[in-house]
Order: C-alpha cells, then sequence, then structure tokens
C-alpha cells in the first residue's frame, strides 16, 4: 500500500512536469506566432489566422514578381552592356577616322604648299626671263655700235640658247601648275582590313588629251553620218578610220572618212563601237586613231599541192 502511495505521488509529480512543459512549450510558440503575426491586422491569433493564407499567396506572388524584375533587370545590364561596347567600338572607328582626315588635311596643305613653291618659281622664271630679253636687246644695240661683231654674235647666240632654256623649263612648270590647279581632292570611302569603313582624301588628276580637238557642226543619227570642222589641213583623210573621245578620254563612237575638204570633214559613224547615240551637235571630241582592222587569215594550202605541182612540170 506504502509503495503504490509512492508510485501514485511520482505519477503525480511526472504528469504536472509534463503539462508544465507543455504549457512552457505551447507558450512559447504561441509567442513566436504572434511575434511572426506582429503585422498581421487583427487583436488575437484566432481574428489574424484566417487571413494567413491571403498573406502567403501574396507574398509567393511578390517573390515570383520580384524574381521576373531580376531577370529583366539582368536582360537591361546585358543589354546596356553589349550598347557599352558598340559605343566603344564606334569611339575607335571616329577616332581612326579623324585621324586619318587630319593626316590627308595635311597632305593637302604639304600640296597647296607646293603649288605655292611652283607659283613662286614660276615668277622667278618669267622675272629671270625679262631680263635675259633685255640683255639681247642691249647686246643687238651695242652689235649695232659697235665692231665686235663675232662676240657679240656669240653672246647673242649664248644668251638666245639660255632663253630657250628657261622657256622650255617655264613651259614645264607652267604645265604641272595647270595639272595641279586641274586637279580635284576627292573622298573615298574604303573597308580596311578590320571591315571598318575609312574615308580617305585622294588628288585625282585630269585627264590631258593627246589629240586634236574637233566640233561636232552637224550629225545625222538615222544615216549615221557627222561632219567636224577639222579636214585636209589638219591631216585628216579619205577612208580614215578614226576615233572619237570625250572629254574623259573615253572612246564614244569610230567614224570611217568618206569625204574631206580644207578644214572639214564628214564621217560614216560605226553603230558598233561604243554609244555613238549620246554624241550632239557641239560637243568637242578628241580624235584618236583607230586599231588597224586584222587582216583576214589566208585559206590553208591543200596538203598535195606541192606534188601535183612538180607533176605538171
Amino acid at each position: 500500500m506504502k509503495i503504490a502511495s509512492i508510485a501514485l505521488r511520482v505519477l503525480a509529480i511526472l504528469a504536472a512536469a509534463v503539462s508544465v512543459f507543455f504549457w512552457i512549450d505551447t507558450k512559447g510558440r504561441i509567442s513566436t506566432a504572434e511575434s511572426h503575426m506582429k503585422g498581421v491586422p487583427g487583436v488575437s491569433l484566432e481574428e489574424k489566422a484566417p487571413k494567413i493564407p491571403g498573406i502567403l499567396a501574396e507574398s509567393a506572388k511578390m517573390k515570383k514578381s520580384i524574381a521576373g524584375f531580376e531577370v529583366r533587370v539582368a536582360n537591361y545590364e546585358k543589354s546596356v552592356n553589349e550598347l557599352n561596347s558598340e559605343l566603344e567600338s564606334e569611339r575607335v572607328k571616329n577616332v581612326t577616322a579623324n585621324a586619318d582626315i587630319v593626316k590627308k588635311n595635311s597632305e593637302i596643305r604639304t600640296l597647296n604648299e607646293s603649288l605655292a613653291s611652283s607659283k613662286k618659281t614660276l615668277a622667278e622664271r618669267d622675272a629671270l626671263i625679262a631680263n635675259l630679253k633685255r640683255e639681247i636687246v642691249d647686246t643687238k644695240a651695242l652689235l649695232a655700235q659697235t665692231g665686235e661683231v663675232d662676240s657679240l654674235k656669240e653672246k647673242i647666240s649664248s644668251l638666245e640658247s639660255k632663253l630657250a632654256e628657261q622657256a622650255k623649263t617655264l613651259a614645264e612648270a607652267e604645265k604641272k601648275v595647270k595639272l595641279l590647279e586641274m586637279s580635284e581632292v576627292v573622298q573615298v570611302v574604303e573597308t580596311d582590313a578590320a571591315g571598318n569603313k575609312v574615308i580617305r582624301k585622294v588628288v585625282k588628276a585630269p585627264y590631258i588629251p593627246k589629240g586634236d580637238i574637233a566640233t561636232v557642226v552637224s550629225i545625222n543619227h538615222e544615216n549615221a553620218f557627222l561632219a567636224i570642222n577639222r579636214g585636209s589641213e589638219n591631216g585628216i583623210k579619205s577612208d580614215q578610220r578614226i576615233l572619237l573621245k570625250d572629254k574623259q578620254g573615253k572612246v564614244v563612237s569610230e567614224i570611217m572618212i568618206t569625204e574631206v575638204g580644207a578644214d572639214f570633214a564628214v564621217g560614216a559613224i560605226n553603230r558598233d563601237r561604243a554609244i555613238p547615240e549620246t554624241i550632239e551637235v557641239g560637243d568637242l571630241l578628241e580624235l584618236g586613231a583607230a586599231e588597224p582592222a586584222e587582216a583576214p587569215e589566208k585559206p590553208a594550202a591543200p596538203a598535195n599541192s606541192e606534188p601535183a605541182a612538180k607533176a605538171d612540170a
């Protein structure tokens, strides 16, 4: 009986201890729940509990929205990086193009300086030629007044030789200056080895005609005839084939001279050569020599021709 009483007391103590433990644990959970649900509207946990699923759904939706926003931000950052890379590439191209433009401007300044130097040289040549001419006049006047004929003639010959050399030099310099003045600077767009477009400035020299220049005085496209203001006095002959070239040296037609006068010639237009339809009255065309016509090939002799000849002999 005494043992049963002790056992009951121990059970009562254990039951009390378990009750205290569960009470403390439940109170802790309640405290934790209240801490987590502090921002949820309501006074008690019973009032706040029905709102939890909506809050959790809203929280999940918010997390999904934030994840999508982070993806868009990452895409935007990638696009910004690509744009920055393209901008840097364009900046490098612009720097290269500007450097090339500066270089070409320097070349143009050098060309202008060369042109100015050539003009200065021409002026000096003109002054020298004028001085030589004055010396010649003075020498001839002295020759008329003195009897030193041989020495003065030799001096005059020497001065005239120098004058001829200076005149030749002047003509060549004038030709170069005229070529420089007629030249133009054009921009050319090229692609370098890296595939970048580069603008270059090039000095383009004009075409210089080498033949005589004739004017078209009349033309008949229907019958394929035209007349020019050059004739036998200019070396044009009947049955002569002549190329007609434009200001750029491009062949526009070929004619066969059918009638020649002193200062005119009539030619038949070769419709199959170049573009004679573009020729008009008043055009200035360069006359050039046509290529000789190819001789027709001779037929091959029969294989038995030689033995036959011997037989006849």
